[in-house]
């Protein structure tokens, strides 16, 4: 037995004719199931056979009349002939000799079968045992898993036989599967590389970019080849459909053509979720959960045939075959299905992708999707002459930790955030002011997370948070926006959630207002570079800072020889901004600061077509992790340096020096996405660079001109 599921209610209704009343008075049924536990999925389970052991009666009478099964809460999904005739449902009526088919065919209509005018006869003794078997139900349509679906069986006329027993349990939905993941693809500008002769252990071996899903069943049976009982008269064994999508032109994936389970005599692993690599190894005689690809099916697991089916001769079996998944418009499926499976225990496969792409040029990493499901997906949810059996909804699993008893395993992703509550104090009507948040993972794999912001009290709104979702190590830069808000105290929440595994975490942000001061005139006392804060030349498109005082105001202007530039940050003492364009080069220009209607006296400026500076803090490593003395950067990896200064008109080529060494071959040199004046430079470090702390600095020159040179900053490297 599979376990317990639930048939809702069966009537069984009977004709006699008058002659057979009498004989009809004695004879009793009594009811019986065999019930199963089946996929809360699933569109078209199998329910329990359903058995009416009849007595009492007088030998050699036959019944004839009519015999209904009427199923409350779900619809019957069993295939039906082009008549309407069921097709698969066996009904059989043994008076002693063996089970005969009865042979009125099966009409289904929604949740009801119908046996119009079938007949049996008893045995010598009075007796006949009726037996329903493979009936199929859509599971989705009940409340919940765990739901029971009840049977109740009554013979409709008064001198019917009797049934003592009115309700039966012939089936309990459960979840049939649960996922997990180590991490998911990153689709890096570098590409990823494999090795020349596709195979498992080559793969490993060359250490190419992959990580593993790993599917569990959520019962005992879960998990079954074509040739269980649970998959009576089905066109497939169970089927599990993965599917990918998010990924570059360009991108091609590799998966194990045979999986292992996890009680196979060795199991397929990558090694990245506990188990140790292995291609996998079976024995078709101690048996085990085993998956093969289904090639040629379509996009929703139907079709095909597995392309491998384990062997009746004794002995163990390597595996180490992989089969390429083709990508289009940036997506992909694979199908496997189960060719072994021990239904008396919870198996568990996991199974590695591996990326194979070319070095694309782009604005950054791309985060790729994976979904896992059962298959045949369908919206069939009634009899049907051509859809699969078995079919599913498309549901998507819960995690599996739980059950493999994993779930604080160091292979996962752990959501670190720095907690540390945030406080602004404002003026009202000042501007902006911005604060960071670190967020790490410092688990294994990769960690997906998302920030939002809940406000307390009334006012919303006044809280801007970028970026709001990112993978493994970031800051968040929170700004506060206390313009249009009254003198007062406000709260609000930011929590960052890693995931169901990786958790979430909660920093607590206050922004206290005070009422505003007389405006007095602002006063320029220098401006700068904004990310040397030295007195060096305006560059058209560039950042720079203003310091000074009386800064604070409702409105806050600042504009360079009468043209507005874009004020971006502004608080008493500083003021940041966009040096506005067509503004001009080698030239002098004023700079001029305006707030709230008062006019600071101009400050003269020189405009130059470049004048490079890095920010600090500027240069991050290929993990996106601060470089610094903690986390160098390693010898032939690609640093990202965050600058301004450089012309946003491309008027000069950019190059880097480090140590006094120029290195004219960038990856990247352009425009910072999402931040505006920031230029943003790849740098691709020579793998022969020793550990060491360097100055780097970032030149731009125009053709036969000498460059000019930021400021040199400090690079750290190591291994």
């Amino acid at each position: 037995m599979r376990g317990c599921a639930f048939l809702s209610a069966a009537v069984f209704s009977a004709v006699f004719p008058l002659s057979q009343i009498q004989a009809a008075q004695t004879l009793t049924c009594q009811p019986a199931a065999v019930p199963f536990i089946v996929h809360a999925e699933g569109i078209s389970e199998r329910l329990g056979d359903i058995t009416l052991q009849c007595s009492g009666g007088i030998g050699g009478t036959t019944y004839t009349g009519n015999f209904a099964v009427v199923i409350n809460l779900v619809n019957l999904t069993n295939r039906i002939a082009a008549n309407g005739d069921a097709m698969g449902v066996i009904f059989t009526a043994d008076s002693g000799s063996g089970p005969v088919p009865v042979s009125t065919p099966g009409i289904i209509a929604a949740n009801q079968i119908t046996f119009n005018g079938f007949s049996f006869t008893l045995s010598p003794q009075g007796t006949v045992t009726l037996k329903l078997e493979d009936l199929r139900a859509n599971i989705t349509q009940l409340e919940g898993a765990a739901t029971p679906v009840i049977a109740n069986l009554s013979f409709s006329a008064g001198t019917a036989p009797l049934i003592p027993t009115a309700q039966l349990q012939v089936a309990v939905p459960e979840p049939g599967l649960l996922d997990n993941f180590s991490g998911k693809l990153i689709c890096q500008q570098r590409g990823a590389t494999v090795p020349s002769t596709p195979g498992f252990s080559a793969f490993i071996h060359a250490g190419a970019v992959f990580t593993s899903t790993r599917v569990t069943e959520g019962f005992a049976g879960a998990f079954a080849p074509k040739s269980d009982q649970i998959n009576l008269n089905a066109d497939t064994g169970t089927r599990i459909l993965v599917r990918y999508s998010g990924f570059p032109s360009g991108a091609a994936l590799y998966v194990p053509t045979v999986v292992a389970g996890s009680d196979a005599t060795q199991p397929t692993s990558a090694g990245d979720l506990g188990l140790p690599i292995s291609g996998g190894k079976y024995s078709p005689q101690s048996g085990g959960l085993l998956l093969s690809v289904v090639p040629n099916a379509d996009a929703t697991g139907a079709g095909g045939a597995a392309a491998y089916t384990p062997p009746a001769s004794p002995g163990i079996v390597s595996f180490d075959g992989l089969t390429a998944v083709s990508v289009t418009g940036g997506s992909a499926t694979v199908t496997y299905e189960v060719m072994g499976a021990n239904p008396g225990a919870i198996e568990f496969a996991e199974f590695p992708t591996f990326l194979s792409l070319a070095p694309f040029a782009g604005p950054g990493p791309i985060q790729t999707d994976e979904q896992v499901s059962f298959a045949p997906l369908s919206i069939v949810d009634t009899a049907d002459a051509v859809a699969p059996i078995p079919r599913f909804a498309d549901v998507t699993p819960a995690l599996d930790c739980k059950i493999v008893g994993d779930c604080g395993a160091a292979y996962f992703p752990k959501l670190y955030v720095d907690t540390t509550p945030l406080v602004y104090n404002a003026t009202a009507g000042s501007g902006n002011q911005a604060k960071y948040v670190i967020v790490n993972n410092r688990g294994g794999g990769v960690l997906n997370w998302n920030a939002a912001v809940s406000y307390s009290g009334g006012a919303s709104g006044w809280l801007v948070i970028d970026p709001a979702s990112g993978t493994n190590n970031r800051t968040i830069r929170i700004d506060a926006f206390p313009r249009s808000l009254a003198a007062g105290t406000y709260q609000a929440t930011l929590t960052v959630d890693g995931g169901a595994l990786a958790g979430s975490q909660s920093v607590p942000v206050t922004l206290m207002i005070t009422a505003p001061a007389a405006t007095p005139v602002p006063t320029i006392t220098e401006v700068t570079n904004a990310a040397t804060f030295q007195q060096e030349p305006l560059v058209e498109g560039s950042l720079a800072t203003i310091f000074g005082t009386n800064f604070s105001g409702k409105q806050v202007a600042v504009s360079v020889n009468n043209i507005p530039g874009n004020v971006l940050f502004s608080n008493a003492v500083q003021i940041n901004f966009e040096v506005p364009a067509f503004v001009g080069v080698g030239t002098q220009a004023q700079v001029v600061v305006t707030v709230d209607g008062n006019v600071s006296a101009a400050m003269p400026v020189t405009l130059a077509p470049f004048s490079p500076g890095v920010f600090m803090n500027g240069i991050l490593n290929q993990d996106n992790s601060v470089n610094g003395g903690l986390n160098p950067a390693k010898p032939g990896s690609i640093v990202q340096i965050f600058a301004t200064g450089l012309s946003s008109a491309g008027l000069g080529q950019v190059t880097a020096k480090l140590g006094g060494q120029t290195i004219p071959t960038l990856t990247y040199s352009g425009p910072a996405p999402g931040l505006s004046g920031v230029w943003q430079v790849n740098l691709p470090l020579p793998p022969e660079l020793k550990v060491v702390t360097t100055t780097l600095v970032l030149c731009e020159a125009t053709l036969g001109s000498a460059p000019v040179c930021s400021p040199g900053v400090p690079l750290v490297i190591g291994q």
